[in-house]
């Protein structure tokens, strides 16, 4: 650490940068309705849960916050395969007796791995963790499911973008019918979003939201839409102009930034991005609360398809692309999956 950057940290009393992509789950915040339903279906014993959200949205920090809170094995990513699955659960949760390693015993494999974990840990409250699960292979999945089927006490909560749903689990009908609760993520509120802003700073050793005034906070809400990897990543980039600055405040002058890094922070410019359909479905789901696929096409013009489902198909898949890039999000409501804009590009729209 420089000398510069060292004293400026001094100032507020930090002991380190608050806003590096470190992974802490003491820090986690918002979701607080999600989240004492998932505690709920966990206590209540329910077997699998789906979690979905947009990258960035903080389904690893719900992860790991899980694991800090019971027992259980985390997957950072699906195994490749079979083998590999066996060899994690050997290495943190069973493993091998004294016996075993003296004689060099390797007992465990995918068929007996359930019975093997229920003798060692008898009927313990069980998390069996997979984030990114949207780029599992299905078999690994269905090997997956099988064993948090079989091995009493367990939940099995997998994490990923929210095409995981039309992506492997329409090939696994038996892993599909099984979830009895799905949760999904999406930005924080502002208020939330100053919540994480002050929790981070005071586990650095900092009070409150010093060295950000509430303007800057605004405004750092504005051009992140609350998604907290974002929120992280600006944060960051506006501590490192203050210390080249030599200021202690960060306030509103620091969003004039030259053009290329507005470029990269400013919802204006990717709208301009867009082509005239994708701006077009933008701007009406902004308008409104909440659009399934089916509405959006109802209210476009389609003489341009051949047929409605032609229609139903391509707005899909310029909901997935908008998805992608973090312009819109899904979210559930009643039976059905409506797409919002994030509060980002909500607000040019607001202003306008």
């Amino acid at each position: 650490m420089s000398d510069a950057r060292a004293s400026w940290y001094s100032r507020f009393g930090w002991s380190r940068n608050p806003f590096t992509l470190e992974i802490k789950p003491h820090l986690f915040v918002g979701h607080r309705k999600e989240i004492e339903e998932l505690v709920s279906a966990i206590n209540d014993g329910e077997k699998f849960i789906l979690v979905t959200g947009p990258t960035g949205a903080g389904k690893t920090t719900l992860l790991k916050w899980l694991s800090t809170q019971h027992f259980s094995l985390y997957f950072p990513k699906p195994p490749s395969n079979k083998d590999e699955l066996v060899d994690v659960f050997r290495e943190n949760v069973l493993k091998p007796s004294l016996l075993e390693r003296i004689f060099r015993k390797n007992t465990l494999n995918i068929y007996n791995l359930p019975e093997k974990f229920m003798k060692k840990h008898k009927n313990k409250k069980f998390l069996l963790l997979v984030d990114e699960a949207h780029e599992s292979e299905v078999s690994i999945m269905e090997w997956l499911r099988s064993i948090g089927d079989q091995i009493d006490n367990c939940v099995t909560i997998f994490a990923g973008l929210p095409k995981l749903r039309e992506t492997t689990l329409k090939q696994l009908e038996t892993l599909n019918q099984r979830f009895t609760m799905e949760m999904e993520l999406s930005t924080l509120t502002k208020d939330e979003m100053i919540e994480l802003v002050r929790k981070r700073i005071e586990d650095a050793g900092g009070k409150g939201i010093e060295p950000f005034t509430y303007e800057a906070l605004e405004l750092i809400y504005k051009h992140t839409g609350g998604f907290p990897r974002e929120v992280l990543k600006l944060c960051n980039q506006l501590i490192n102009e203050a210390i080249k600055r030599n200021s202690y405040v960060i306030d509103g002058s620091f969003f004039k930034f030259d053009a290329e890094e507005e470029e990269k922070i400013n919802p204006s410019l990717e709208l301009e991005s867009l082509t005239d359909k994708q701006r077009e479905i933008v701007e009406l789901i902004a308008r409104n609360d909440g659009l399934t696929p089916t509405d959006i096409v109802e209210m476009i013009d389609t003489t341009s398809y051949k047929t409605k489902m032609h229609a139903l198909r391509a707005v899909n898949n310029i909901l997935r692309r908008l998805e992608r890039d973090g312009m819109v999000v899904r979210r559930k409501k009643g039976r059905t999956y409506v797409y919002e804009v994030t509060p980002k590009i909500k607000s040019l729209f607001v202003e306008s």
